[in-house]
């Protein structure tokens, strides 16, 4: 570098003095951004890098490591102690760290003890003499089962219309009456419910949407505010089967934390995680120019949650949100997994890839066995559909031709709960457009056409199960005497109803009865009433333009509706919002009409009664007919008491004012026989009495009877 005479940059030199502010980290005035990982492996000197990257490798994963503060890791001598400080940028993932972290299997000698630096640090203040606290007074809880004990056996749903959130109890004996309305949330100013609602599936509680802030949970007898789980632009939530766990999810594909795993308990959030488990679905959904990522799915008994990713299924335990023996279950072009409903199972489809079929497998959950491999050729798409208790699984499969130019259904009919899980084949060589199992029951429904674009539909029903019938007894099957009543193993077609305007069905959860109903914005909204026990039609109505149906839970009523989305701007058939109950016969019980109308929402009801407490009742329901024919005279003569209490007050009042009238009369009888000079009008013997007889005859007919010779 050459040298400036300094004449040549005298001019560009200051005459005040340098004004030079170095650039120092910030300084934190406390320790919250450190977290202090015990119970490590003691190393030598030589596997401290190794370690150290391990660490950070974890601990990457729940939060940003600072960099101006490596983590450190002291020795005692020649190994480390076993210990290390390790600080992020933030409180926050410190926080996370210690949640997610404590009690991780690090190897199988060392399982960490992650604690805050400053929650160490506060040891030292502990005094030597322990100072008992002063108990806090027990405030009881809400009891989110009160509304099971209703005395009237009635059902709750709630509807989401106008601004108005509204709970209803219904038993199909009289119009609906509200429970709760929001009341306490309008006096102090606030609208209960501002977009969504949802039931947990045991109705315990019921969850409000606040899109900016999150999800409240309500319960107990008065609708109590029961928890409260943050979680900004939250679009919809899913709680977990046995309601120990809810997900709120924000369709915000940037977010770190899009989807929130809250225990219900502690109101704690126990892990978050991106709305795409990888960047190829999230490419996949803005090609098609939508929003629907791979989600979440809960077992059946709360032990784990899982997601597909790519090719491969990962599974975490519940509650620590752990990954599965640390590694996910490995699925080779995965399309779509479903939970068993009644066992930690579960089932996956994968297309052809190469020279490899396309494969429904059923896999064990923890053990990771296959129980059953279906290889499956020439196929479009794969359609699961578990039996609400797992006893089957069917899959309706899309195949085409050699030629691809034909298109045709079948199904594989899985028997999941015998040995083996042998598979049955049904070939449909229609279009079918809906696929439903009979709940607690065998049968399944299905619609279908002969092709895609008919407007009249057959509906046939199908069972997994045969009964011998009595000129079958006696017949022998694989070697062995058939006897009537005996239930064999064999898919059979009950029967098949033929030209219907149908496009959905709707199972009563009590079973037997089905509603074949054609909903959407061009259709009729025909409803059939069908009782598929006695294979016969209980009756056909209409509810216009009806685009949802639900059924209670005791399958006693079902309500059709015409909701419009939450969003607004959707005033096409305003005229027809609202809602109509029905009997399960088919008979009409309730109509009500709003303007706007958004959600119709039975609240869930756990079954109680087993298969053989519900065949003790049907044996004896003669004695259960009575019991139930005392409890409704009396409800009646209670609502009849209830509604002429105005008349019997009226009644009452009119009739101490007749006998006031009386005794006042009385009390003047004197004053009015000296009136009459000593005449009484009231002395009978005043009086002469004469009765007189009429006869008068009103008709006469002769008849001629034949003498006898």
């Amino acid at each position: 570098m050459t040298n400036l005479p300094s004449d040549e940059y005298e001019d560009y030199m200051s005459d005040g003095e340098l004004q030079y502010e170095a650039k120092q980290p910030k300084l934190i005035e406390n320790f919250s951004t450190t977290v202090i990982i015990a119970n490590l492996p003691q190393v030598p000197e030589s596997k401290v890098e190794k370690l150290t990257s391990v660490l950070k490798k974890l601990t990457g994963k729940v939060g940003t490591l600072s960099t101006d503060t490596p983590p450190l890791m002291p020795m005692n001598g020649d190994k480390t102690h076993g210990f290390a400080f390790i600080t992020f940028v933030s409180s926050a993932d410190a926080a996370k760290c210690v949640e997610a972290i404590n009690s991780y299997q690090f190897d199988k000698s060392h399982k960490l003890s992650v604690h805050g630096y400053d929650d160490v640090c506060g040891l030292r203040d502990v005094p030597e003499k322990y100072v008992e606290k002063t108990a806090r007074p027990y405030v009881p809880q809400a009891d989110v089962g009160a509304w099971l004990r209703d005395p009237g056996q009635r059902d709750a749903f709630c509807i989401r219309q106008g601004h108005e959130t509204e709970v209803h109890w219904a038993d199909g004996l009289r119009d609906p009456v509200i429970d709760y309305d929001g009341s306490r949330e309008k006096a102090a100013g606030i609208q209960w419910c501002k977009d969504r609602m949802e039931w947990s599936p045991k109705g315990s509680f019921m969850a409000t949407i606040i899109k900016q802030k999150g999800v409240i949970l309500w319960g107990g007898e008065k609708y109590e505010k029961l928890g409260r789980f943050a979680h900004a632009d939250v679009d919809h939530v899913s709680f977990s089967p046995n309601e120990g766990y809810i997900m709120t999810v924000s369709n915000k594909p940037d977010a770190v934390d899009a989807v929130k795993i809250h225990d219900i308990k502690t109101g704690k959030m126990i892990r978050a995680f991106k709305l795409y488990p990888s960047d190829k679905f999230r490419e996949e959904d803005e090609e098609r120019g939508e929003v629907n990522p791979p989600q979440f799915s809960w077992s059946y008994n709360d032990e784990y949650i899982a997601r597909m990713g790519e090719d491969l299924i990962t599974i975490y335990e519940l509650p620590s949100m752990k990954l599965l023996e640390k590694k996910s279950l490995l699925a080779d072009g995965i399309k779509e997994f479903q939970w068993s409903p009644g066992a930690n199972t579960l089932a996956y489809w994968s297309p052809e890839k190469g020279n490899s079929p396309a494969q429904v497998n059923l896999v064990a959950i923890p053990s990771r066995k296959l129980l059953r491999s279906k290889n499956l050729f020439q196929v479009n798409s794969v359609l699961m559909s578990w039996q609400d208790e797992g006893r089957f699984l069917g899959c309706k499969v899309l195949r085409h031709t050699k030629s691809k130019k034909t298109v045709y259904n079948n199904f594989e009919l899985f028997r999941v709960m015998e040995e083996g899980v042998p598979v049955e084949m049904l070939d449909v060589k229609d279009a079918v457009f809906n696929f439903r199992w009979e709940p607690g029951g065998s049968r399944f429904a299905m619609v279908h056409a002969e092709n895609a674009g008919a407007t009249r539909m057959n509906v046939s029903f199908y069972d997994m199960d045969k009964t011998v019938k009595a000129d079958e007894a006696g017949t022998k099957k694989k070697g062995k005497k058939l006897t009537e009543g005996q239930i064999l193993p064999e898919l059979n077609l009950v029967t098949t109803l033929v030209d219907r305007q149908c496009s959905s069905l709707f199972w009563s959860p009590a079973g037997g009865v089905i509603v074949l109903a054609s909903l959407g914005d061009s259709s009729s909204g025909s409803l059939e009433f069908y009782d598929v026990n006695q294979t016969i039609t209980l009756a056909m109505r209409e509810h216009y333009r009806a685009t949802d149906v639900n059924w209670d839970p005791s399958g006693r009523m079902v309500s059709t509706s015409v909701c419009q989305p939450l969003n607004g701007a959707y005033f096409k058939f305003q005229m027809d919002n609202g809602y109509m109950l029905w009997s399960f016969q088919g008979k009409q019980l309730f109509v009500a009409a709003y303007e706007n109308f958004y959600q119709f929402k039975w609240r869930p009801r756990k079954v109680v009664l087993s298969k053989e407490a519900v065949k003790d009742v049907e044996t004896n329901i003669k004695k259960y007919e009575r019991e139930f024919d005392r409890a409704d005279k009396e409800r009646a003569k209670a609502l009849y008491l209830e509604e002429t209490k105005g008349k019997r007050l009226q009644r009452k009042t009119f009739r101490d004012r007749v006998a006031d009238l009386r005794a006042v009369y009385k009390s003047q009888k004197q004053q009015r026989i000296a009136m009459n000079g000593g005449y009484d009008s009231d002395d009978d013997s005043n009086f002469t009495t004469t009765v007189v007889k009429m006869t008068e005859i009103i008709d006469t007919k002769e008849t001629v009877i034949d003498e006898f010779p």
